[in-house]
């Protein structure tokens, strides 16, 4: 009989059903908010996906990775001496000036995920040569080439 009411007495398991319904009740609410959020992260990353296979240019399916590579980007047509001469026309007489428009404009015409942070130009073509935003490839009147593959000495602008 003591055996029986020590037993009876001893509340040990009932923190352990505390605990499944506490878990349970937090796994519930972790559901609840997947579902409430998940039409939204899905929406934004059917966006991001069209922005970065299709901003810009052309594009191949790489066969390793299966990521989209930009092969061609918007140019304006416009080579490192127009950009000169543009500057050169806002300031006659002064090169600081005239290299700093020139760059302003230069900036200003960047394809879309390219930046004239680092002020080169090639010169045999006499293009503007555009980083990407990501530091992996440049363009070139257009023609995207990753940094690593290319082969020409890249001046600096308006040199």
């Amino acid at each position: 009989m003591k055996l029986f009411n020590k037993f009876k007495s001893d509340d040990s398991g009932a923190i352990t059903v505390d605990w499944v319904v506490l878990t349970a009740a937090i796994v519930g609410m972790g559901i609840a908010v997947m579902v409430a959020v998940s039409s939204g992260i899905n929406d934004a990353a059917t966006d991001i996906n069209g922005e970065a296979t299709g901003a810009g240019g052309n594009t191949v399916t790489a066969a390793i990775t299966g990521t989209a590579l930009q092969t061609s980007t918007t140019w304006s047509g416009l080579f490192a001496s127009d950009y000169v001469a543009q500057g050169a026309a806002l300031a006659p007489g002064n090169n600081g000036a005239t290299y700093y428009w020139a760059t302003q404009f230069a900036t200003a015409d960047a394809p879309a995920g390219y930046n004239f942070d680092n002020p080169l130009s090639d010169p045999v073509s006499g293009n503007v040569i555009y980083t990407s935003d990501d530091g992996l490839n440049y363009s070139i009147g257009g023609q995207v080439t990753p940094i690593s593959d290319y082969t020409g000495t890249a001046a600096y602008f308006g040199a």
